[in-house]
């Protein structure tokens, strides 16, 4: 049995951009800058609030589960929909200038995928221990999709959307008496005249990752219809795409495949365990393994 849980919405990223390196913690030639009263660029990505960095007029951080289906068959009332979508362990686009892999392919290290809601968490690894140059974590292309970015944002012209965002910008610099944020909104103001940017929004990095560490479920409502079987490979399809570069943050879409054993079938001895004979039943069937150019 298969339960595919479908997820959307903003994610921030601070990271210093090329011809900076990779570990530049303030942002010197590139287009990304930690602007007064901000703490360091520290290229973490980061899927939930906690720990970003809240800029005025830009879009709220938050990646939720949108919808459960299991064997095929859409929940509409699932109690996992508007479950919490995290990458856990501080994940960073690991391309370091291009050693590793080039613009637009960075892969995600480490990549721990968690979903939870109320007493309900789920999460899995990549694998326990990655190695560079991590190619299984990379993209697997780069491609426009200004539909797809569209349908998921509502955003149809990113440019518009900062032409309005430099007026609300420009009001608040006149408006505020602390120096610190006017220093800052001012610099904001800046690199949303300088429209050439919003021409990354149209793209998206494709990921598909199938997990194979570690992982567990803690289900104690019993959400699921079964066990979730570490046994067999997860699969995360996603893309990752609509970069603002103001907001430092852009939208991630996708999947999560998880095989869930059938409650009718107990679940396989532990090592030193024996378990009563049972009828045979073919195993539940792994996902895909990700295609790769």
């Amino acid at each position: 049995m298969t339960v595919t849980f479908h997820f959307g919405g903003w994610f921030q990223c601070r990271l210093a951009t090329d011809p900076d390196p990779t570990d530049e913690p303030r942002g010197v030639s590139g287009y990304v800058h930690a602007v007064a009263g901000e703490p360091d660029l520290d290229r973490i990505l980061r899927l939930q609030p906690a720990g970003t960095v809240t800029r005025q007029f830009c879009p709220e951080i938050g990646v939720t589960v949108h919808s459960v289906v299991v064997d095929g068959a859409t929940v509409a009332d699932h109690p996992l929909v508007g479950a919490e979508v995290d990458l856990l362990d501080n994940p960073v686009f690991e391309g370091r200038n291009g050693i590793v892999a080039d613009t637009g392919f960075e892969p995600i290290v480490p990549f721990h995928l968690q979903v939870s809601k109320g007493s309900f968490r789920l999460h899995r690894r990549h694998l326990d221990s990655e190695e560079f140059p991590f190619g299984e974590l990379q993209a697997t292309g780069v491609q426009p999709g200004t539909t797809d970015i569209t349908e998921a944002t509502g955003i149809a012209d990113l440019a518009t959307v900062w032409r309005e965002r430099k007026a609300d910008v420009d009001r608040a610099a006149q408006e505020t008496t602390d120096e610190v944020t006017r220093t800052a909104l001012t610099a904001r103001s800046r690199l949303l005249g300088n429209l050439a940017l919003t021409g990354f929004f149209g793209a998206r990095m494709l990921y598909a990752i199938s997990l194979r560490g570690s992982g567990a479920c803690d289900d104690p409502d019993s959400v699921l219809p079964g066990r979730a079987d570490t046994s067999v490979p997860w699969l995360v399809d996603a893309w990752l795409g609509g970069w603002d570069a103001d907001a430092l943050s852009g939208y991630l879409k996708g999947s999560l495949q998880v095989e869930v054993a059938d409650s009718a079938i107990p679940a396989a001895p532990h090592a030193g365990e024996t378990t009563a004979e049972v009828p045979f039943a073919p195993s539940p069937g792994s996902p895909r393994e990700p295609r790769r150019p």
